[in-house]
């Protein structure tokens, strides 16, 4: 199995990166991002780890795992497992609606 990242995983990502980037600098900002990633890993000994989100007790088609403040939503897909996106949980949830629930 390996790991596939959307577009909308990568770019989630840059932007959890650039609102670090002015609190921490780039070499810690950098090190988050990294960690973050490298959490992924143990997706691919234990997929079914994350928890699926649940909004207003509907399960949604996203299981995730969370690292530096920020959730890994993600799909077991047969063939691999693709990082949909990274959401900040420290941002208004209302926003999280649009990505979980089409």
């Amino acid at each position: 199995m390996v790991i596939k990242w959307t577009p909308l995983a990568r770019r989630s990502l840059k932007d959890v990166y650039l609102f670090y980037l002015p609190q921490t600098g780039k070499k810690k900002a950098l090190e988050i991002i990294n960690q973050i990633k490298d959490e992924t890993n143990y997706l691919l000994i234990f997929p079914e780890m994350g928890a699926f989100e649940v909004i207003d007790e509907i399960k949604t088609p996203y299981r995730y795992i969370i690292k530096n403040k920020c959730k890994l939503y993600y799909s077991v897909l047969s063939d691999y497992i693709r990082v949909d996106f990274v959401w900040d949980t420290r941002r208004n949830p209302e926003y999280l609606r649009q990505y979980l629930i089409d």
